[in-house]
Formats: structure tokens, sequence, C-alpha cells
């Protein structure tokens, strides 16, 4: 069954509802049961009784009216129920209606005659819903969802909470009611704040225990549960949002300002209070990124319960701070600068925001963008290997400097923050520049000041940004924090960041290798060839041969196959001619596909897993090695279904790529690439640690094209396949050869190249390939008879 989805994701505001107007609310009688289920879907939802001990026939059953427990039942009743009231909501259209399942409100600014009544039970009746006598509410005061509605105000109906916190349970319990009723009662960040850490653990019933603070909280916030109310609506008066700032968190209400009875003075009333989230989304979050974030979760939730944007913004901030927060935050210019509301800068006087003893404001920040003039400057940077953090600064006597040991669990990121909090501590009462060339550290010191902190687990971080945010809040002159980009320059501020390099440098200790044991430690890494060895670290084959024979994994695999064997037509240059190949890995699974290529001139392979040998897998495979290898002249494959199709060839002609195979159902034609399966697939094996399918064929083919060396080589196939060599195995002379086909000695011909059991000899018909058995030397004499016949 497909889930309907919730047609109400919140409930109804009661405090929409205008001051003084008159309500009638209503509940329905066994809401699901009086749904009457169509007749062609009753079949829909049968189900059987058995019988005990089948002492007689199964009793089969049928819902006729809507099921409880149905995935959908709850929608389909919001739907039947929203339908049966249409008829009065066009009847009456100065009623507001509230609905929302079962319960229903109604508020006009007349009582509700029994005439209107009588219309609303017949409305419901007619489609099979009865409204339950008992449940109905006309005098204050009225409940509705939760809430306490009198004519003017509004309160939650539960006004005790649970301060006998034993488990985690009951915890989560208690701040999910606090939550709940957060928005009548206004609950500051500050108090939620405390009790956060009673939510830490998984198990429900851990035991939980209030300290003698979180105690005196939940205290008050009883308190404030008994004698906070909000407001219900003033007719034809607009909506405002006023954010107040306390001592370490905003917190804003939706308002509405009335004139006192017998006075001029306007008061205010609060209809909802919003909040900003206690954890910040980011580590370190600044108050202005938290204001523009609250002005538009208030802008939004008025323009969501009354249809308008609010009309005034009220801001805790002086004009002359406000003028330069809009002038440097785009965030707050986005938030502000739309909808036409007017803003005030002050703080809003009320006695209904009495409570708020302590309302701040937001200021301006004491930090400066740029360098300060006449200040002190301080450098500081640290060291991960000498676990050490420097300060130094030059005053009349030169240049001074402080040495800070670190802690066995600093980084070196909080061995720099560190040297920050450091010097903010001791130049409090003077302006000051702090000069490092950690991004990093800069970053954090730039947006600490009046920033919101997030939990983090790194109890040492976490420390030192509290200590670093209480050291500028305690400071009475500004300050400037810069970034150096370091090493860069040796005067100016480049001096006093080297000399700060310089005390947290830890002298080299450790032993120089021999090649020998680099050879190894590469090798255990790498798994490459004892050729490769040699050439990489300037060793003896015999040095190379015997750390490939003491690898646990590699001596398993001591059988010589290389890239370079076979006698098939090959290039005389690099992408002159490949040859492509499908070799399967089962380990690997979905990707069990392993696709290969290697060039004929240079060895070098290039192979991709992919999840089938379609033309698709094949395209995307040479896409992959035309982006590393290049583009070749001709490629040789055998005659694989995908090799020989039409789109396959399309796509050859695309590319301007010649296309030959081999004999049909004969690996001889592919001896090349065959070979260079076999090695990748051994390769492959000394890597079966590598848990990733694509990163393990990627280190393959990084040992096999850039550390190996195969065969005649001395160089290892990437390096061979990027670097031109015009005179690479040529040979000056020429030589008799047999016609593979004839059985005919020809020549003589001049010899283009000399491969191990191979020699390409130039022949009328181009380069020809041919055993090094068939192929003899042209001696003068043979020459010469040759000439005479």
């Amino acid at each position: 069954m497909c889930a309907m989805g919730a047609l109400q994701p919140g409930l109804p505001n009661p405090a929409m509802i205008p001051e003084g107007w008159k309500l009638l609310i209503v509940d329905l009688k066994d809401c699901f049961f009086t749904i009457a289920l169509h007749d062609n879907d009753k079949q829909r939802f049968a189900f059987t009784l058995p019988a005990i001990n089948r002492e007689g026939p199964y009793q089969r059953f049928e819902w006729t009216v809507l099921p409880q427990g149905m995935r959908n039942s709850p929608t389909l009743c919001q739907l039947y129920v929203d339908a049966a009231l249409q008829s009065i909501r066009r009847a009456w259209p100065k009623t507001i209606i509230y609905h929302y399942m079962d319960d229903i409100l109604l508020a006009q600014e007349e009582i509700f005659s029994l005439q209107q009544k009588n219309a609303l039970a017949a409305a419901l009746k007619q489609m099979g819903l009865v409204i339950a006598p008992e449940k109905i509410q006309e005098t204050s005061p009225w409940k509705y969802l939760g809430w306490k509605i009198t004519d003017s105000t509004i309160q939650p109906q539960k006004l005790t909470i649970q301060s006998n916190i034993t488990t985690l349970n009951d915890a989560q319990k208690l701040l999910g009611d606090l939550q709940w009723i957060r928005p009548v009662v206004g609950i500051p960040n500050e108090l939620l704040n405390s009790l956060r850490p009673l939510l830490k653990g998984t198990d429900p019933a851990a035991k939980v225990t209030l300290s003698e603070q979180q105690s005196e909280i939940l205290q008050q916030i009883a308190s404030l549960i008994t004698t906070r109310v909000t407001h219900r609506r003033i007719p034809d008066r607009p909506l405002d949002f006023t954010v107040l700032c306390g001592p370490q968190y905003l917190m804003g209400a939706i308002t509405q300002q009335k004139i006192k009875t017998g006075e001029k003075e306007m008061e205010t009333v609060v209809l909802e209070w919003t909040a900003p989230p206690l954890q910040p989304r980011r580590t370190i979050q600044e108050k202005i990124d938290t204001l523009s974030e609250l002005i538009k979760k208030g802008r939004n939730r008025i323009l969501q319960i009354d249809g308008v944007p609010p009309s005034t913004i009220w801001l805790p901030i002086k004009p002359g701070d406000l003028e330069w927060y809009i002038q440097n935050s785009e965030k707050l210019q986005a938030a502000l600068l739309q909808d036409g509301a007017t803003i005030v800068a002050k703080t809003l006087q009320s006695t209904i925001l009495s409570w708020m003893e302590n309302q701040a404001w937001i200021t301006q920040p004491k930090r400066s963008d740029s360098p300060l003039a006449d200040a002190v400057t301080v450098f500081t940077d640290a060291g991960k290997r000498s676990k050490s953090a420097a300060i130094t600064w030059k005053d009349e006597q030169g240049w001074q400097h402080q040495i800070l040991k670190g802690q066995d669990n600093d980084s070196l990121q909080t061995l720099e923050l560190y040297a920050v909090v450091w010097t903010f501590i001791k130049w409090k009462d003077a302006p000051l520049n702090v000069v490092s060339d950690s991004l990093y550290v800069v970053g954090i010191a730039n947006r600490i000041e009046d920033s919101a902190l997030r939990d983090v687990k790194n109890e040492r971080l976490a420390e030192l940004l509290t200590s670093l945010q209480l050291a500028i809040a305690q400071r009475s002159k500004s300050y400037a924090v810069i970034h150096i980009r370091s090493h860069q320059w040796m005067e100016g501020l480049g001096e006093g960041n080297a000399r700060a390099d310089k005390l947290v440098a830890a002298p080299a200790t450790e032993a120089p290798l021999s090649p020998f044991c680099r050879a190894r430690e590469a090798h255990a890494i790498f798994h490459q060839n004892a050729k490769g060895l040699a050439r990489a670290y300037k060793l003896s084959r015999a040095d190379a041969q015997a750390i490939v024979k003491a690898c646990p994994i590699c001596s398993n695999y001591n059988s010589g196959v290389g890239l370079g064997v076979g006698t098939n037509p090959r290039g005389l240059k690099a992408n002159e001619v490949w040859q492509m190949d499908v070799t399967h890995v089962p380990a690997f699974g979905r990707l069990k596909y392993l696709h290969v290529t290697i060039d004929t001139y240079s060895h070098m392979i290039w192979a991709t897993p992919q999840p089938g040998e379609k033309v698709r897998d094949v395209r995307r495979h040479l896409a992959s090695c035309f982006a590393v290898m290049g583009v070749p002249q001709t490629i040789k494959t055998d005659n694989g279904p995908a090799y020989v199709s039409g789109p396959f060839k399309r796509f050859m002609e695309l590319w301007d790529i010649k296309h030959i195979t081999g004999i049909p159902h004969s690996p001889t034609g592919q001896a090349i690439v065959e070979r260079a399966n076999g090695t990748v697939k051994q390769y492959l094996e000394k890597f079966k640690d590598i848990i990733d399918v694509r990163e393990r064929v990627d280190k393959t083919l990084f040992v096999l094209n850039h550390l190996c060396v195969f065969g005649e080589h001395d160089e290892p196939p990437a390096a061979r396949h990027y670097t031109k060599s015009e005179n690479d195995n040529k040979c000056a002379m020429r030589v008799l050869y047999r016609d593979m086909k004839t059985g005919q000695w020809l020549g003589p011909a001049d010899v283009i190249y000399v491969g191990r059991g191979y020699v390409c000899v130039s022949s009328p018909t181009g380069p020809t390939w041919v055993p090094s058995r068939c192929v003899k030397p042209a001696i003068k004499k043979e020459e010469d008879d040759n000439d005479h016949g």
C-alpha cells in the first residue's frame, strides 16, 4: 500500500483566533467507525478468526468501516471530515474553522445560535458523522489540542512537568514536553542548554542523575509554565516579529501592538515564541548569522499563519551597529531587505517581556578586518613533531618569545589555537595584531567572538574554543587576526613568522636508510618485480631478486610472467597497435568483467572493471584508455559479439581507428594481451587486502606501468610509452626470412626491429613480423646467387 502522506504537517495556532471571539468546539464520536467503506473495498480488508483446537470452521469477517491501524486511515479520515465541513465553510464565510482529525473548532464574533449548532450537526450527520454530546464546549475556558484557551489568552493544559528523572527515557520525555509547550511558554535556550546533557546515551534504561543546577532550572521552568501565557490576536492589527537578545542566545516572538486601556502608550502582546536551534549547524556560528536565520524563520512562520509578511521587525541593535552589520553581512541583507517590512533598531520595552531582565544589545564586534595601528604585533606558530607552540613579538628591548609545551592529545591545529589563546590572555587590555600562518586558526579567531559553539567530540578542542571565546569577551581593546603565507618572504611580517617557525622546528633525528632498506619497504607496499626494484634503487639484480623472493606474497608468483612475450605483429611506436580483451575476475562481484588493453610497443597496460561485455562497456573502457594512453591507430581484438557489432564499428570510425580481429576461436592472435591478463590477475591477488574494486585495479596498474620493468627493456612501460625513441632496438643488418605461408626463403630484407624471439623485417608488402627461428643472416654469397638467379 502506498502512503498518502500527511495532509497537515503541524497543528493550527489558536493565537490567530481574534481576541473576544466566541468558540464552539466539538469532537466526533468514534470517527473511524462512522466512516463507511465502499462496497467494492470491503473485501480488501477481510480477515479470518481461527477456532480454538479447530473445533469448528474459521470465521471470516470484512471491515465495513475505516479500519484502525491501516496505514492511510488517518489521512482518509481527515479527507472525509474535511469534505463534510465544506458546506459549513461555504455557508459561514466569516467563521474561522479549525479541523484536525476528529477535533473541530469554530470561532466567530457572536455566540453560536441553536440554529447554527443544528446546521453543523446536520451537515456532519449527512456524511454519517456524529458529534459526541459530552465533548461539546461552548464557554471559556476551552480546551483544544492540549491548549487551554480563554477569551484573550492561551496556556498549556498540562501545567506540571515530571521532575523525578531517573532514566534516559524520562529525560527524553521531559525534553519532548518542553519542546511542545515552548511556543506558548517561551523557554529560552539558556535554560534548555543546561538540560541537554541529560540526553547523552543510547540505552533508554540508562540511569540519569540531575545536578543541583539542573534541579533549580527545572523549578524555574515549572514556574514559567504556570505563569506564562500567549495572547489571541488583536483584530485589524498587523503582526510584528520581535528579536530579543539574552546573555548568550537570541529569542524571537510574534507580537502585536495595542493601546493600553485608558492610556495612549502602546502595549506589546506575544502570540507565539520562536527560538534558534540549541545546536548551531556549524561548529562556530556567528551571532549575526543566527540573527539572520531567526528573522527568516519568523518571517516564514508569520507568512504561514497569517498569509502576509510581518509589518515591523524589532531588532536589539543600535542604529549605527545595524548599519555596520548590513554593510558587512550578506545574510543579514537577505533577511531584512525584502517584503517591505519596517525595521526598528531598538529593544522593545513591555511588561509582557519584563522577564527578559538582562536584555542585551547586539553590538559591533571588537574585531577589526584590517591591521591596527599602534598595536602589539604577535606572531604564533606550532610544531607537530616538537609538540610545542611558540609566540614571538618585538618590543623596545628586541625580539621576545614564549614557548608553550603541548599535551599528548594535541594536534597541530590545537597547538596553533593554544598559542592564540595565550596571546589574547596576555594582551587583553592592549590593541593587538595576531599573525598566524594557520588559515584554520585565523578563521576561528575571526568568527568566535559572539558565536554559538556546537558540541565537538574532541575535548581538547572544545576546551580551547571556550577559552578563546572567554578571552576575547574579557578584552577592552580592539584586535585583528591576520593570515600570512608561510615561507614566502623573510622581510617585514615574514621575519616574525620565520622566527616563530624556527622556535618550534624539531631537529631531524631519524637515521638515514640504505637503498636496500628503502627498496624493501617500497616492495612491501607495491610488490613490483626485481628488475623494477633494481632500476629504481640502483641495486644489483641479485639484491633485487632476494627482496622479491623474501616477500611472502610475491614468493608464490615467481613464474617470470611479464607483458612483453608474444610473436604477434606489434607497433613500432607508441599508440600504433593495441590489443584488447576481456578477462573475468569473480572476486569483483558485479564488476567481474575486467576489460584489458595493452600497447604492443610500450607494453603499457590499462584495465577497467565493468558490469558486462556489451558494446556500452567496451566504449566506456576505451574512453578511459584514450584519456590515459592516447588514441591508437589500430586495435586488435578477438571475434567477441561486442567487437564485431555494428555500434562498435561506428564507434571505431568515429575515432578514426582501424579495427582488426584474429582467427575465430583461437587465442594465438592475442598472445600479448592474453599474457597481460595473467600478469594483471597475479598482481590483483597481491593486493587482495584492498576491498574497493576500482582502488585495487588502479594500484595494480600503477605498479605495472610505473614501477615494474619487463623483458629486455630497462625502463617501465609508462616511461617507454611517453618517451619517443628513434633508434630503439633498430639493427643495421639484412636477413633472409621464411614466408610462413609458402615456406620459401625470401630476401634479403632490412631489419626494422629485433625483439626477444621475433624480428620485424621490411618486405615489399610492408613490415613483416616473423619468429627468430625463421630468420638467418644474408651473407654476400647468397646475395650474389640471388642476383644471378
